[in-house]
């Protein structure tokens, strides 16, 4: 028992030992990682200010109801376009004709009154010439008897008593017929103030009796509500049969094309704006050279071109920012649309770099010291070094400082790269 024991120790320490010289179980070191490199693109690129924004409608009209009634028909579908003064809605319009009807009657009424007073007044006035005509004969009357009574009376003795009391009487009454024509003419003279006071009331009648006729022809009018403006139209806020009161909210209407983007910016940049537009001194500064491009969120690029059409003539102290705008086309032949309230990216030019160093944006790393590239440096090994970044362009970022131009940049193949390890660049 104790020989066969002794035969096992023994075959087991030939086993370890052939085990230990195998020379597939040596150590081996990993190969040296294949990298692709690129050199640094420099070039002059422009400058762009970006900066958050929220689109805004250039018309944007809640339609109402002008008058009471029933809604009778819907003339459109929501989310068509429609011209401004197109109709929209119709409200029953039979009581507003009769309203009309009535205030053309008063109109009549009233001119017939009118008509009525300067009929009076054109009487009066003809009885005031014919009693200033009695009044003028009476005078001539007097002056007539005046005289005879006057050559009578100097012949007293010469003629009879009744001749004198003949004459007397004729000249008084040529007096009593010139108080008579007097008195006349005062009664017609008054009748004519009458009149023209009739005439005042009946023209005041006439004036307030066609204005509410005009009133209750355009209440008429709007029993057809029609567009404000061109639009797209939402849905009807109301639905056909429903009795409506004056100032009732019926529907909706906004204006995409063109569209707004409002934004902030920086006093400074402001400033970049302004020297950007290259203006000569004592020109007004020209907002529709300076171009702004738009992004929505999900888009590649800035596929929206516009142009800036409002500066606020202040700066917010409070924020120390300064308020902009700008206007782009939104049609849907040209592309996808642009809808009011959607918050976006706007870039601004502002300038050039002329020198700006770029690289394709996959070769950045990050972690928590911030953004580093590897180099390719001496002896083939890699460098990290850390940098700052810029703007992005395409698949190109612009590194603002920490690269050099001469520098071989590790593109590809970065997750097998070590700091200080060697590198098969390619």
């Amino acid at each position: 028992m104790l020989r066969s024991n002794s035969i096992f120790a023994v075959l087991l320490c030939l086993m370890i030992l052939q085990l230990g010289c195998n020379p597939e179980s040596a150590y081996r070191a990993p190969p040296t990682p294949k990298v692709s490199v690129a050199q640094p693109v420099v070039k002059t690129i422009p400058i762009y200010l970006e900066e958050n924004g929220q689109t805004e409608a250039v018309e944007q009209a809640i339609v109402q109801s002008r008058v009471k009634g029933i809604v009778e028909k819907i003339e459109f579908e929501p989310f068509q376009r429609v011209e401004q003064g197109t109709l929209l809605f119709q409200i029953e319009e039979e009581e507003f004709l009769i309203a009309v009807q009535s205030a053309q009657a008063t109109v009549a009424a009233a001119e017939a009154a009118k008509d009525s007073a300067e009929v009076a007044i054109g009487v009066a006035e003809s009885e005031v010439s014919i009693k200033n005509a009695a009044i003028a004969m009476a005078n001539a009357r007097i002056n007539v008897t005046k005289a005879e009574r006057e050559r009578i009376e100097n012949l007293r003795g010469a003629v009879s008593q009744s001749e004198i009391d003949t004459a007397v009487a004729a000249n008084e009454e040529a007096k009593a017929a010139l108080n008579g024509a007097e008195a006349d003419k005062t009664r017609a003279e008054k009748a004519v103030d009458v009149n023209k006071a009739k005439l005042t009331s009946a023209a005041a009648d006439l004036q307030k009796a066609e204005a509410d006729l005009a009133t209750k022809k355009l209440d008429l009018e709007r029993t057809k509500v029609l567009a404000p403006i061109s639009g797209r139209i939402n849905k009807p806020m109301v639905k056909r049969g429903n009795l409506m009161e004056k100032g009732t909210p019926l529907v909706e209407i906004i204006k995409n094309d063109p569209i707004w983007a409002n934004f902030s910016v920086s006093s400074r940049f402001v400033l970049e704006i302004e020297k950007s537009s290259k203006r000569q001194p004592g020109e007004e500064l020209d907002l529709s050279s300076i171009k702004v491009m738009l992004q929505r969120d999900g888009d590649v690029g800035y596929p929206f071109t516009g142009r800036l059409d409002y500066l606020e003539p202040k700066m917010d102290a409070a924020t120390g920012t300064m308020k902009m705008r700008a206007v782009f086309d939104n049609q849907v032949d040209n592309g996808p649309l642009l809808y009011a309230g959607l918050f976006v990216r706007v870039r601004v030019e502002i300038g050039e770099d002329v020198n700006a160093i770029m690289i394709p944006e996959r070769a950045v790393s990050r972690d928590q010291l911030g953004s580093f590239i590897f180099v390719v440096g001496d002896e083939g090994k890699a460098v990290r070094k850390n940098v700052k970044l810029g703007t992005k362009r395409d698949s190109m970022v612009v590194i603002e400082s920490g690269l050099d131009a001469n520098d071989s940049v590790i593109v590809d193949g970065i997750q097998r790269v070590r700091a200080g390890a060697k590198v098969d660049p390619s």
